[in-house]
């Protein structure tokens, strides 16, 4: 019997992560996942001190690189 829960278990939950949870769901490296944002910081105020990432932030990250776990092989 397949619940609904069972089905969307591999799906993506956009909410607050700490970016080794988020890097860890990605599967790279610390260094590669802060050479991704580094652009980015200033613009979606990620900061170096702060323990999460919030949703709005996720969110951004998310449509930049896609959702964790699914490859775009249209993309460039």
């Amino acid at each position: 019997m397949n619940t609904n829960k069972e089905n969307n278990s591999s799906s993506f939950e956009i909410k607050v992560y700490t970016t080794k949870e988020l890097r860890q769901l990605y599967q790279v490296p610390y260094r590669t996942f802060e050479r991704w944002i580094k652009p980015y910081k200033q613009a979606w105020g990620i900061e170096k001190k702060r323990q999460y990432l919030t949703i709005k932030q996720v969110r951004l990250i998310v449509e930049q690189f896609g959702v964790p776990g699914e490859i775009d092989l249209n993309k460039n």
